[in-house]
């Protein structure tokens, strides 16, 4: 019996291990990047996603996702913009050729190796990371804009709630001699990613990466919190909101001096129990941002209504097959509604923020 059962666990981690990347994310090495000064996926590397949507992401420079190359002067005109957000915007659920950056640069004009727009070649450079909120952006924005040589930032904003954290002084970028990522490259380079994945599991709570606690104490079963995005009206006091909001939108205008973009694009029509809501939640917080917009020489451009003529007709800008349908990240086709939303604000606005005279180039 005991010979059975090596067998069979010997066997079955066999199947496991062969079958894992169609069904387990991969991790992998990360290190320090010296011009963004915080820690991102190792350029190089392949970084596989599979809870929502099903997409593997080529890492390339300063940890950008999907983008493997930098923008090269080829003696024409290279506008620069890069591209902050969550994970809303990092985009590993969908394939490189899908990602917002991407689809960016094809609708800001032909892209055929380059995103042409009125004899402009623009670049974006896809900067954003999963959990960044508006105190990474902000400490990061100086730094592209110095050593990237970045003429703009896109600023993309799914939830209200990234603006919402106390401005604080300490903001300074992280120092490289603080940071020791040895352990878990070496876990990430040795130890399968299977095997990762089934300890993280087993260790912390997926969704809240908690502890976990035992399925089988005593007592009743929690009843899980909607999400905070659709309570935050009732939880926030609007007075102390507004205030949070107005902070962090002065402290990115003084931390950039480059034209900044806030798109914003929620997950609203979104289907919550069984039920469509077509209703911004966080609408009310979105006002504060358009009304503030111009004293901090913002361009701000609202996708909600592209989004709820995406959905009227059937086609959800956010969900997966594998995931919750009319929930979760965006997938190819909200990208592509953005990335055209900013295009026509573009035509019809928001080059004119942009320097006339030759703008720096990445190198």
């Amino acid at each position: 019996m005991i010979a059975r059962w090596l067998i069979g666990l010997s066997l079955g981690t066999l199947i496991i291990a062969a079958t894992s990347p169609w069904f387990v994310r991969s991790y992998v090495p990360r290190t320090f990047d010296d011009v963004r000064q915080r820690v991102v996926l190792s350029p190089g590397e392949a970084y596989r996603w599979r809870a929502e949507g099903y997409a593997t992401t080529s890492v390339g420079p300063h940890g950008m996702m999907g983008r493997t190359d930098m923008p090269e002067s080829d003696g024409t005109r290279v506008l620069t913009l890069a591209l902050w957000g969550d994970s809303q915007a990092e985009g590993v659920s969908v394939a490189d050729a899908d990602k917002l950056w991407y689809q960016l640069e094809s609708s800001l004009g032909e892209r055929g190796g380059s995103g042409e727009q009125n004899g402009v070649d623009v670049r974006v450079l896809p900067l954003a990371g999963s959990g960044d909120d508006a105190s990474s952006w902000r400490r990061q924005m100086p730094l592209v804009e110095r050593e990237l040589n970045v003429d703009g930032h896109v600023l993309l904003l799914c939830e209200m709630v990234d603006l919402m954290g106390t401005v604080e002084s300490s903001d300074a970028p992280a120092s490289v001699d603080s940071v020791d990522l040895s352990a878990t490259n070496r876990l990430a380079n040795w130890a399968p990613d299977f095997a990762i994945h089934a300890g993280r599991n087993l260790l912390t709570d997926p969704q809240t990466t908690e502890r976990r606690r035992l399925r089988f104490r005593v007592g009743p079963i929690p009843k899980p919190a909607q999400p905070t995005r659709v309570t935050f009206r009732q939880e926030t006091d609007r007075v102390a909101a507004e205030g949070w909001i107005v902070e962090n939108l002065n402290a990115i205008h003084a931390a950039a001096t480059k034209p900044i973009w806030i798109v914003y694009a929620p997950r609203c029509p979104l289907v919550m129990d069984g039920k469509l809501r077509v209703d911004d939640p966080d609408g009310f917080l979105w006002d504060i941002v358009e009304r503030n917009a111009d004293s901090n020489s913002f361009e701000v451009i609202d996708c909600r209504d592209s989004f709820r003529d995406s959905v009227a007709s059937g086609v959800f800008p956010h969900g997966f097959h594998n995931g919750q349908f009319g929930n979760g990240h965006l997938n190819a086709v909200g990208y592509q509604l953005i990335a055209l939303e900013f295009a026509k604000h573009w035509r019809d606005a928001g080059s004119r923020k942009l320097p006339d005279e030759s703008p720096g180039v990445a190198e």
